[in-house]
């Protein structure tokens, strides 16, 4: 019997499989804010799961604990193993029911069969819907007869492609050579033939091709071919459009790979497949980069933008680097196609890069918001978690080609002792050299990023920070702040908050409301937003962009915190409000207590990062966030981040 796990013990699974060594259990609480005792109680549990995938967790007394892999067997799930009462299981069987058999359902016989009360079985089609109608149009009709699901062909084939992400994002599948056990779940409904022949001719294709396609673009493909080719294979075949051009069509090259590798599979199955099927399928080849995708001038001036004003934002200049501008034109045109055409293409890293990268993210996020009316497209956090890749990959490679002068008054002993304990804090700067005062002016400054001195230096456009021979924990946030670019270096011994002059600058007095009673983010988005509009912050339209930026992947972290934020060309003037409810309640995925309300106006862009960097700092760790929780006036709260009220 399969074991069943949450949100929060995937995410588990996915730290083990990870992770190099050993690690001890305070690490796997800290990152998930949960009790020490939370994860000993999930252990035990993902140790069963692993049973079931050939991988065991080995434990050292004082050194942690590790997941070790051992020899494949791939399994598969078949559907004669029983029926699965879990409630991932009941409506896992009801979507195949709907899907596959096209069945008629009753509440009556679906609560005999599992078990359950009508109560649960509403909530299973509740569910069932919103998940399978994600992106398209698909129902669920009522009648005399039962329930069953209605739209057309295109429609279907999208409900299809959620149920296969449902089957595979419950399986907790976290290696990448784990695409050929994703894709042997779908043989007991797809069946092994269309599967394996599927299979077997995307890869023939892709071996003979030049261009370098990513795996997780291959799979996505392989994933669409299964699904339209079983329709094709019950006669199911989509609405025939105006015939094709194969010669003329804009995207001919596409069509031409769609058409040669359907060809293939029809030969193998004997199947027909009509112009209709062939242009579906090469809309999918374009979303996913099997070709290059012919870039248009608006393209350029998009990526252009986009590059300019996340520089701004992060304070890094990613103006001058042709990789990333090369990169962003290959990646941001198709991006842009398969958003206007309703194709979805899933991250797998997108987890990951939320937790790790969460600044760059969200930056991203805000930023990449105001074009969503410009381009007449929706975001994703999926696409949002791709851009992340590009601009947070060019951020690491500046870390590690930092160059770093270190200047200090007392001698080469000084000097090195300096050296050594910045390397030990900031192992990412590789080049750190030594001089005095008088030497200063005898070097060439041109390719130093900045200098460390425990002088006073008077050096014109050169970014110098001032610390102590021994370097203190404000002198180390100075530096970081300078020379990270991500993440604020905090000593843990410390819980002290620091000065937050970027919130403090923006959080009023009036939009501070503690001890409010709100039980959901909804209701919580709205209230906090109609105050904001009464007094001219923002417009109305604000706070529909922000439920949608949460409708399509939720802003809450585990430490008890969500940071909600809307589209910047809808702020009139940039605020932040500040709500600690009384209680916990659910946002997306956490339950959270603080939240933070994001309104930065377009003018103030290049805040973004500044804003956000302070506002996780409070909220990254859940001893600050206690520390919030704790206070009872508003003047305390903005005693704390650095300033007696700010009115």
């Amino acid at each position: 019997m399969s074991i069943n796990l949450n949100k929060r013990q995937k995410e588990l699974v996915d730290f083990l499989l990870r992770q190099n060594g050993y690690e001890i259990v305070k690490t796997y609480a800290d990152k998930l804010g949960v009790s020490e005792r939370t994860i000993h109680s999930d252990i035990k549990l993902i140790e069963k799961h692993f049973m079931q995938r050939n991988i065991r967790i080995e434990k050292k007394p004082g050194v942690g604990i590790r997941a070790i892999k051992e020899k494949e067997k791939l399994t598969i799930v078949t559907e004669n193993e029983g029926i699965d009462f879990s409630t991932w299981g009941r409506r896992k069987k009801i979507m195949a029911l709907l899907l596959f058999n096209q069945s008629f359902l009753t509440f009556n016989e679906l609560s005999e069969l599992f078990m359950v009360s009508k109560t649960s079985i509403k909530k299973d089609f509740d569910f069932i819907i919103k998940k399978l109608s994600n992106g398209n149009s698909l129902i669920l009709k009522s009648d005399a007869y039962g329930t069953r699901l209605s739209g057309n062909e295109e429609n279907f084939q999208k409900g299809y492609l959620e149920f296969n992400r449902y089957l595979f994002g419950e399986n907790s599948f976290s290696f990448e050579d784990d695409e050929l056990q994703k894709i042997n779940l779908l043989i007991p409904y797809y069946g092994e033939n269309v599967v394996k022949v599927c299979s077997r001719v995307l890869y023939d294709y892709v071996k003979e091709e030049t261009t370098v396609i990513a795996e997780h673009y291959i799979f996505n493909i392989l994933n669409v071919m299964i699904i339209l080719v079983y329709r094709l294979s019950i006669k199911k075949q989509l609405n025939s459009r105006n015939k094709l051009n194969k010669k003329q069509e804009k995207d001919a090259t596409f069509v031409r790979i769609a058409d040669y590798i359907l060809g293939k599979i029809s030969l193998r199955l004997n199947i027909d497949y009509e112009d209709s099927d062939v242009e579906y399928f090469s809309k999918h080849l374009i979303s996913n980069r099997f070709e290059p995708f012919p870039i248009e001038e608006t393209h350029l001036s998009v990526v252009q933008e986009i590059i300019s004003k996340v520089s701004k934002s992060l304070n890094v200049n990613f103006i001058e680097d042709k990789e990333l501008e090369k990169q962003l034109k290959n990646h941001i045109p198709p991006m842009i196609y398969r958003l206007k055409q309703g194709i979805k293409i899933e991250n797998p890293f997108i987890s990951q890069i939320r937790n790790d990268f969460c600044l760059t993210f969200n930056t991203i996020w805000v930023i990449m918001s105001e074009y969503e009316d410009k381009l007449n497209i929706t975001f994703n956090d999926d696409e949002i978690g791709f851009l992340t890749i590009y601009f947070q990959a060019t951020i690491e490679q500046a870390k590690l080609n930092k160059k770093i002068l270190v200047v200090c008054q007392m001698g080469v002993a000084t000097s090195e002792l300096l050296i050594n304990r910045v390397k030990n804090i900031f192992p990412s700067f590789d080049t750190l050299e030594a001089a005095s005062k008088a030497e200063i002016e005898f070097i060439d400054l041109s390719n130093v990023d900045f200098i460390i001195s425990t002088v006073q230096l008077n050096i014109p456009d050169k970014k110098v920070v001032l610390v102590s021979p021994f370097l203190n924990s404000q002198d180390i946030k100075n530096i970081s702040k300078l020379g990270a670019n991500e993440k604020k270096i905090i000593e843990p011994s410390n819980n002290q908050i620091d000065e937050l002059p970027y919130l403090n600058n923006y959080v009023n007095p009036e939009f501070v409301f503690f001890d409010v009673d709100f039980t959901n983010k909804e209701e919580l988005i709205e209230n906090i937003g109609e105050k904001l509009f009464s007094e001219k912050y923002i417009e109305k339209e604000f706070i529909d962009s922000m439920l949608s930026r949460e409708s399509v992947g939720g802003t809450d972290l585990p430490t008890g915190a969500a940071i909600p934020h809307g589209n910047p060309k809808f702020v009139n003037k940039t605020v932040i409000a500040v709500i600690k409810n009384k209680n916990y309640f659910k946002w997306n995925d956490y339950p959270v207590k603080i939240i933070f309300y994001v309104c930065i106006a377009a003018k103030d862009s290049k805040e973004i990062k500044n804003i956000l960097s302070d506002i996780y700092y409070l909220v990254e760790s859940k001893e600050k966030l206690n520390q919030i929780n704790r206070i009872k006036e508003k003047e305390e709260f903005f005693r704390m981040i650095g300033a007696e009220n700010n009115e």
